[in-house]
């Protein structure tokens, strides 16, 4: 599990350790992760030993535009190349980024999307 914020990751590991089963009490790890291709490849090495993921999920992620080409820098550069998935929920609240603009940054980025699910509530997995 990663997060950039350093207060939210104390958190992240605060809850991992309150719900782990004691049997596997190493198989979840929390790490932060800022996003960027320089610091996505330091964090592979680091953390992965240059290893790429096969599956990268993400919710919650989007607040301001300027975190966007960032983001996807960090996909291409720890998600594998060939059959990787990238799923990402978005949740429609008062931002200044629309899922249109995510989508398109996406795109140019060399990126496809497929919209797996839409609630009512505004929220929506890709």
């Amino acid at each position: 599990l990663t997060d950039g914020d350093t207060d939210a990751l104390i958190h992240l590991r605060e809850n991992v350790k309150m719900n782990r089963v004691k049997e596997r009490i190493d198989d979840i790890t929390c790490h932060q992760l800022l996003w960027g291709s320089e610091t996505s490849e330091k964090f592979l090495e680091k953390n992965s030993r240059g290893q790429k993921f096969d599956i990268l999920l993400a919710s919650d992620i989007i607040y301001v535009k300027s975190i966007i080409a960032p983001l996807w820098e960090t996909v291409q550069t720890l998600l594998t190349k060939k059959n990787g998935i990238f799923v990402m929920a978005f949740a429609k609240r008062r931002v200044p980024v629309s899922i249109e603009f995510v989508l398109q940054s996406a795109e140019e980025a060399g990126f496809t999307h497929e919209l797996v699910s839409e609630h009512h509530e505004g929220i929506w997995v890709y």
